[in-house]
């Protein structure tokens, strides 16, 4: 399996109920459906910070939301184990792929 490319991770904070979650958008999401996206993101995302440093969490839940302008930002949530510090504004957001490699 091979990872691709989700978001960039644009916001990042911590809720008492929830934990952390972190956020972004990507603009190859805007045409797909939530179905869709849901499948990619899966059970597990990796993040990679701006150093290259890749770390592996559990999905524990997402949201999808629609701006006015048609755009989707994507939401997921890291867990209350997840120290919001973990992850920094600008690192990458990536799904695994089962798809082959070219």
């Amino acid at each position: 399996m091979e990872t691709k490319m989700l978001f960039g991770v644009g916001l990042v904070f911590d809720t008492p109920e929830y934990g952390t979650i972190v956020m972004g958008a990507n603009e190859e999401l805007d045409d797909l459906l939530p179905s869709t996206i849901q499948e990619m993101i899966g059970d597990q995302i990796v993040i990679k910070t701006v150093g290259g440093e890749e770390q592996v969490y559990d999905v524990v839940s997402f949201q999808i939301n629609h701006s006015i302008a048609g755009k989707k930002n994507v939401g997921i949530c890291l867990g209350k184990e997840v120290s919001p510090d973990e992850v920094v504004a600008g690192s990458i957001v990536y799904y695994y792929s089962s798809e082959p490699i070219d």
